[in-house]
């Protein structure tokens, strides 16, 4: 769960308990769905757990049988059965687990997000993946996930955000799969007022081979920083110059690393282009999710928590308002941040 006041500290506790108190009588009904679905669980856990030691035996001698049957050494006949009676146990025993996540967001996330202003939460909404193409921080992907999406305002921006499932088909002589090449937040910020010069972009510090691959494949050129921290984190591309050494200015990358500290992330790359700023943040963990089954609906720290998590992401605004593109090139000079 996210450290409050990494990036700073939440902007109004009233406000916080203010949209608590709103939210209080929706809280009491998904209290009560959540107590149907914990009996619900844990019945079908007392049948679920003796039926899949019974079972796992038979199935297992099938398997050894299929896979003598076929006389084969790949493994692709071993183990099929186990795993899809296995499988089918598991999804039945923690289906209300499943429902009583849906009924939790689907009824209070909307309530939560209302503190924010004029923001909407879609459980199954996406980034519209032609908005982030042409950021050239997306890996090749040929299958778009995407959950828990929030849209609205801050600070002169549109802002989206959202955690996205990018996979990739991979085929091989009898099969094909699809393996994911990027799984985290995406956060992509629109802004009317700044319009980027040039097209610059960070990512994850990587081999010589690399950077050179990177260069040819984005028609981009390597930009030299004079932060030596930084640049062991990120490598950084630009095709100009002047805006790129204004845009990794310390105050705005500060905010950056932050971010990626905060959400445990493993990579983060970032994009500057056109009147866009896309930061992806690749992580295991699944964000914007509510308190277990096993933990009351009315428990206020988790709707703080919950409240705080989105904080964070709307604090990225920030990171744009130091932006100001009447400046950049003035007499052909990097501007300095107010």
């Amino acid at each position: 769960m996210l450290e409050p006041g990494i990036i700073h500290d939440i902007r109004d506790t009233e406000v916080v308990e203010s949209k608590i108190k709103i939210a209080q009588e929706q809280l009491e009904e998904v209290e009560g769905i959540r107590l149907i679905k914990l009996k619900t669980y844990k019945r079908r856990k007392r049948i679920g757990i003796p039926l899949a030691a019974v079972l796992s035996i038979p199935c297992a001698l099938i398997d050894f049988f299929l896979l003598a049957m076929k006389q084969s050494n790949d493994g692709d006949g071993g183990a099929g059965v186990t795993v899809l009676v296995m499988g089918l146990i598991y999804a039945w025993v923690t289906q209300p687990k499943r429902d009583y996540t849906k009924a939790y967001k689907m009824q209070l996330m909307p309530k939560i997000v209302e503190a924010f202003g004029n923001f909407k939460y879609n459980l199954k909404g996406k980034i519209d993946d032609a908005l982030m193409k042409p950021s050239k921080i997306l890996p090749r992907y040929d299958k778009y996930k995407s959950e828990d999406h929030f849209e609205g305002h801050y600070k002169g921006s549109h802002i989206q955000f959202c955690e996205i499932n990018l996979k990739q088909r991979r085929r091989s002589r009898k099969r094909t799969r699809y393996v994911s090449v990027f799984k985290g937040l995406a956060i992509l910020l629109e802004s009317k007022n700044r319009t980027f010069y040039g097209h610059t972009i960070l990512t994850k510090d990587s081999s010589k081979l690399m950077e050179w691959f990177k260069e040819k494949s984005s028609d981009l050129k390597r930009a030299n920083l004079v932060d030596p921290e930084f640049e062991d984190m990120f490598d950084v591309y630009t095709n100009d110059q002047v805006e790129a050494r204004y845009l990794v200015d310390p105050k705005i990358m500060e905010q950056l690393k932050k971010l990626s500290t905060l959400y445990n992330g493993k990579s983060l790359s970032a994009a500057y282009y056109d009147q866009k700023f896309l930061i992806l943040i690749e992580s295991k963990e699944n964000h914007f999710e509510p308190p277990g089954i096993h933990v009351p609906a009315t428990s206020r720290k988790s709707l703080e928590e919950l409240y705080q998590e989105i904080e964070s992401i709307l604090n990225i605004g920030d990171v744009l308002e130091l932006y100001d593109p009447k400046a950049v090139h003035n007499k052909g000079q990097t501007p300095e941040i107010s």
